[in-house]
């Protein structure tokens, strides 16, 4: 990690010492673990295993439908949920493994068209098989959802778009493992006017990315989730739970030209 870098990390962690904690639950997004690409939406192997042995010494780990029937209780923010985001390979080959050993529930939001395929958003991903999803879905710790068909920044579509996208989705998560996914994740994390009415009326839950502002009970289609980056490692990991890192995350909207919620 970068001299830069850290001390950005240091000066974002004590940001949040000055402001209220986020209440309620902690919602985790990872995206791939061990592949050494570099991106910063990845984790290292070793930073993910040291990751999930202390949130089992030190937290509860629950799925998602849990977490939001005590979300309101003293407490909550002593619970974890685990989701990835897109659908690769080594959320199977590396990061299952972790979790099934450990007895960990997670969310797993994958963009339909990606799986089974050769490569990912990135050529150098490897996307998961359905076979693979089956096998997840089998132990039991696998909780489905969708995350469109083919990932687009839902923002720059119409409402019929939008309407397309998820209903592709859907059909195609039911048809390979017969179970309707209940929950939604915006790619890039990004929430969209025209994709809000649709995506309530389809699913029980959305979620965001970034870390939230202080709110004592949560909209269940627009909940934020802490996103664990590579440069987190295990020193970070701790303060991100506890504060998010609001300043890095507004930071981040700004370069990307967000201003949703």
């Amino acid at each position: 990690m970068s001299a830069i870098r850290s001390l950005s990390k240091a000066v974002f962690a004590a940001g949040d010492r000055f402001v209220r904690p986020p209440a309620g639950p902690r919602i985790l997004i990872y995206h791939q673990v061990g592949t050494s690409h570099g991106h910063q939406m990845e984790v290292t192997l070793d930073a993910f295993a040291e990751q999930m042995a202390w949130l089992a010494q030190n937290r509860q780990v629950v799925d998602l439908e849990a977490a939001l029937a005590r979300w309101e209780e003293p407490g909550s923010e002593n619970l974890a949920v685990l989701t990835f985001d897109d659908g690769y390979h080594d959320v199977f080959s590396t990061a299952f493994p972790i979790l099934l050993d450990l007895g960990m529930p997670f969310l797993l939001y994958v963009s339909s068209s990606l799986v089974g395929e050769d490569t990912g958003i990135d050529t150098a991903d490897r996307p998961l098989s359905w076979g693979e999803v089956e096998d997840m879905h089998g132990s039991g710790l696998l909780t489905l959802g969708a995350h469109t068909h083919s990932h687009p920044d839902l923002r720059t579509l119409s409402v019929a778009e939008v309407e397309a996208e998820l209903a592709s989705s859907d059909d195609i998560i039911e048809e390979r493992l017969g179970v309707r996914p209940r929950h939604f994740a915006y790619p890039y994390g990004f929430w969209s006017a025209a994709a809000d009415g649709p995506v309530r009326q389809r699913y029980e839950t959305a979620v965001l990315g970034g870390s939230p502002r202080p709110s004592p009970s949560p909209d269940r289609h627009l909940l934020h989730r802490y996103p664990v980056q590579l440069s987190d490692g295990f020193v970070w990991f701790r303060s991100r739970l506890r504060g998010g890192f609001r300043m890095e995350e507004a930071l981040r909207k700004r370069i990307k030209g967000y201003d949703g919620p």
